[in-house]
């Protein structure tokens, strides 16, 4: 079960979902020499695809799951910076359950009375003991005041649900960030995640939304934002 859903999830993702998004991002948002930064890079899928949108462009990535690390170095691109830490609202050491589907490992608290969270379980049908790791943790604010980084062309969130921490721990960086594109989730699998919490601190910054990519057959989306304050 587990083989064909992930068959299943690649496929779409590599020959649908994300062509949509670069078919947007090539004929609306238009970026000389960005800087971005992907929050959960996981394997790099999604910092290659920014290098052929944006091939000048300098990336910092920012992954916690260190068995990733050597995958996001393999990519051999000198303005790539592999940062292998959490992105949160503080400063802190935290522990990390690796999941089995490894693209869904979060920092966030599950909703065990989920109805997805069961349909998910059952997808994995679990066999291996839980693994940990200790992660460190940053936050946006923090990253970018200690490396001088002033503004920020485009920020990707996807971090199975922990999005909103990520936000509150940039609330001087966003301000000075043109694009954002994160997942939003249409579950219940996490608990404390509102997406009308992202909602409202957006509006809050001045971002308006582009556009919404809903993942077919998958109860999430991913959106692209844009700050009003840029022209």
């Amino acid at each position: 079960m587990k083989f064909f859903f992930l068959l299943f999830y690649y496929f779409i993702e590599d020959f649908f979902h994300i062509k949509r998004i670069r078919r947007f991002l090539k004929k609306n948002v238009y970026l000389r020499r960005p800087i971005i930064f992907d929050i959960g890079a996981h394997k790099g899928k999604m910092v290659k695809f920014f290098f052929q949108i944006y091939g000048n462009a300098k990336i910092y990535c920012f992954e916690p799951n260190r068995s990733f690390v050597p995958s996001l170095s393999n990519i051999k691109k000198k303005n790539l910076f592999v940062c292998n830490y959490a992105v949160g609202d503080k400063n802190q050491k935290k522990r990390i359950i690796i999941n089995e589907i490894d693209l869904t490992t979060s920092l966030t608290k599950l909703n065990e009375n989920s109805f997805y969270l069961k349909i998910k379980k059952f997808i994995i049908r679990k066999k291996r003991k839980d693994i940990y790791q200790n992660v460190n943790v940053t936050t946006l604010d923090n990253f970018c005041k200690k490396k001088k980084i002033k503004k920020i062309d485009l920020i990707k969130i996807d971090c199975e649900g922990y999005e909103n921490k990520v936000l509150n721990g940039a609330k001087r960086i966003i301000k000075k960030t043109k694009y954002l594109i994160i997942e939003i989730q249409k579950n219940d699998m996490y608990e404390d995640y509102s997406k009308d919490k992202i909602e409202i601190f957006l509006k809050k910054n001045n971002f308006i939304l582009l556009k919404k990519f809903n993942f077919p057959l998958m109860f999430f989306q991913d959106r692209i934002y844009k700050n009003t304050k840029f022209n």
